[in-house]
């Protein structure tokens, strides 16, 4: 088995993304200074800077992840082998069936009073699209407005008739002039009426949390998982696509079914998105994978257990990895009397070269780490037999290092008893051993000090 946890968190693609979606919603629109952009994203503020500098922003952040968990929660409730979700096309999210098309527009105001302004610019491009359509001679298709609001629903009838939507979605007024967006489109009373049978408004949507768990569900329903499996792989592994999906330039590749999303989120590996640290926060998420998988403490089992780690040239510190090295060994390790089955963990450092994990070898030597490596006099071969003798309270060993990932795949496949991999990377993992009764479960981390933060 091998699963894969990831955690990039890259400011830069999530600038570039809402960069991307900022420039397509001009040249959509025809006016950078659109209002409905106006209200998606504030100009001049990067998602990064929202999150960092304005706390008072944080209903925004939560607006942009309530788009995407719903473009998630639309393509899982596709019924049809055919339908499909475009992301970011005509609305924020477009459902295609066998028989109609639905552009949804999502909004999320969770300590905002619903009020009619607040959801007219939506309502003023819709019948702008709606219009540029009927001109062009394509087919109408249906809009759908989903909004969360803290209170005032009330506020809104449904159904209401033309005169409503002229006077409270269509008409803006100033100091200066009335704007009537129906006559600026020139829009007949009678397409107006058409409209409304094409137009969908729901201010009761789910709260931020509710969906997130319908969600959840869904995932753990669709993949018989639990619920931590359903949100830390497959939930973030969903948003990772999501975003591969808004930022393709060519629309066409914006459209996933239900199938094809499915397939890409079940991948062999647990794959992080940057949008989930983000969403769930750094040491949240630590903790939630110290919880799931290190949680055992003092009741650590015994096994075969090797952690594989990725160091990072530029930031490699040698004290750094003796310190995660003596951290691993104290947590990893039973070497008492009382112990029926004493053991120790096996470690592999990737990326080292061999004088500086010589000298690294010296200095743990030196500081009295008991240690292997399957070398048991110079100028020896490598011995799996030797770095996988049993432990004991008075010979130890309190650590076995490998030197290289042969020697690591080589004395692993060897054994018949229990066996658990951690590889914690930041860009690529090693490939699998090949054995599937091998538990391989890897972690991308943005710095390999944060190791001691899960295990």
């Amino acid at each position: 088995m091998s699963l894969e946890i990831g955690s990039r968190c890259d400011h830069e693609v999530i600038n570039r993304r809402y960069a991307i979606m900022e420039k397509r919603e001009s040249t959509k629109n025809g006016d950078s200074d659109d209002e409905r952009m106006r209200t998606r994203c504030p100009r001049g503020r990067s998602p990064q800077g929202v999150m960092v500098a304005d706390r008072s922003a944080v209903s925004t952040i939560a607006g942009y992840f309530y788009q995407f968990d719903r473009s998630i929660l639309s393509i899982l409730g596709l019924a049809g082998a055919n339908d499909s979700v475009a992301i970011e096309c005509i609305e924020d999210i477009d459902v295609h069936t066998a028989t109609e098309t639905t552009a949804v527009q999502c909004k999320y105001y969770e300590k905002t009073e619903y009020n009619h302004s607040v959801i007219k610019p939506a309502i003023m491009f819709m019948l702008a699209h709606y219009k540029a359509g009927l001109t062009a001679g394509r087919p109408a298709i249906q809009y759908h407005l989903s909004g969360h609001f803290s209170c005032g629903q009330g506020k809104l009838v449904l159904p209401f008739d033309i005169d409503f939507l002229k006077t409270n979605f269509l008409t803006t007024v100033s100091k200066d002039n009335t704007v009537k967006k129906h006559e600026e489109l020139g829009v007949s009373d009678a397409e107006l009426e058409d409209f409304l049978k094409l137009v969908s408004i729901d201010v009761n949507a789910a709260k931020f949390e509710d969906q997130f768990k319908a969600i959840i569900e869904s995932l753990a329903k669709q993949f018989g998982c639990s619920p931590f499996a359903a949100e830390f792989f497959y939930y973030n592994s969903a948003l990772r696509v999501i975003k591969e999906l808004a930022i393709e330039p060519d629309e066409a590749l914006r459209v996933t079914t239900r199938a094809d999303f499915i397939r890409r989120i079940d991948t062999s590996s647990y794959l992080f998105a940057e949008w989930f640290i983000a969403k769930l926060g750094t040491a949240k998420y630590y903790r939630g994978l110290r919880n799931e998988f290190f949680a055992a403490g003092v009741n650590v089992s015994p096994a075969d257990r090797l952690f594989i780690i990725h160091p990072a040239g530029d930031t490699y510190s040698r004290n750094a990895i003796k310190t995660l090295l003596k951290t691993i060994s104290r947590k990893y390790s039973k070497l008492s009397k009382r112990d029926a089955k004493p053991f120790s963990p096996y470690v592999l450092l990737v990326g080292i070269d061999d004088s500086e994990l010589a000298g690294l070898k010296q200095e743990l030597h030196n500081e009295d780490v008991r240690f292997v490596d399957g070398y048991d006099f110079k100028g020896a071969q490598f011995d799996a037999g030797s770095i996988s003798r049993p432990a004991s309270a008075d010979a130890g060993p309190a650590l076995r290092l490998f030197c290289d990932l042969t020697e690591a795949r080589q004395t692993f496949l060897s054994f018949t008893r229990s066996r658990e991999i951690y590889e914690f990377y930041h860009s690529e993992p090693v490939e699998d051993f090949g054995d599937g009764a091998i538990s391989h479960t890897r972690f991308q981390i943005p710095k390999y000090e944060d190791i001691d933060k899960i295990i």
